[in-house]
């Protein structure tokens, strides 16, 4: 088939298609690899597809249904600048998406926080030991944070944290294995019950998770875990600190 076999309509919905298409490898790539299971809702992925899919799939095709005419001299030449344009487009936003994904989920003192690869402390990762160095590519991994043993170390990053600046979590030299700090989690951890009488509209979706985990509702618990876009219930174990999953319900 030719262009000039085409009318703008035919023109635009192939665009469309082949826009499309890109936009779900992107997409899919976003939600296996990048942003696995609640994560996505956590660190705000809703609103980097919506960007995504109104620069490559509504604007790129809108654009060539205006300017598309077969009869046109030089129309390969705008179609060309279309999909580079469009390119570009991508490839900055698939670089956002990247940058924001979440690379470690981090036990600190008795929450998590969810850690994007753009909020990890860029001195601090040159001191980190050897596996903490390079950031994950496939998924949070689940570690810990251990607090400095310098009493002043520990103030001044409790001082820049409260003005903005990088807090524990954030600290690669302070990473440990969560093996060091599951108990602890275990200890921290709060009755599904508080949760159930904090966010009572949520009562069906906790005895639902509880159900789904095959585990008795006193065998685990809740920390809060803090994300970039929405807060939720990370459940352990009581005994183990194990984690059994992530409950979207808000947990505080």
């Amino acid at each position: 088939m030719t262009l000039t076999a085409l009318n703008r309509w035919q023109a635009s919905a192939l665009h469309l298609a082949l826009s499309a298409a890109i936009a779900v490898l992107v997409v899919t790539l976003m939600l296996l690899v990048w942003y696995p299971q609640q994560y996505f809702t956590a660190m705000g992925g809703g609103t980097l597809i919506l960007i995504l899919i109104g620069v490559d799939v509504v604007v790129g095709p809108l654009i060539t249904l205006i300017i598309f005419d077969p009869k046109k001299k030089g129309l390969r030449f705008d179609l060309a600048v279309i999909a580079a344009l469009q390119l570009a487009a991508l490839a900055y936003g698939v670089s956002v998406m990247f940058a924001a994904r979440p690379v470690y989920n981090v036990f600190v003192v008795d929450r998590f926080e969810v850690i994007a690869a753009n909020a990890v402390d860029a001195d601090s990762l040159a001191k980190a030991g050897a596996e903490y160095r390079t950031l994950p590519l496939t998924g949070p991994k689940i570690i810990a944070a251990r607090q400095p043993d310098d009493a002043k170390r520990l103030a001044d990053i409790v001082l820049s944290a409260a003005n903005g600046g990088p807090d524990l979590a954030n600290l690669p030299e302070l990473y440990v294995p969560y093996a060091q700090f599951r108990q602890n989690a275990a200890k921290s951890a709060r009755p599904l019950a508080d949760l159930a009488r904090r966010q009572p509209q949520q009562a069906a979706a906790i005895q639902a998770f509880v159900a789904a985990s095959g585990r008795a509702e006193a065998a685990v618990g809740f920390l809060p875990m803090k994300a970039r876009n929405q807060d939720m219930a990370l459940i352990v174990d009581n005994k183990s600190g194990d984690i059994v999953g992530i409950l979207p319900v808000h947990p505080w």
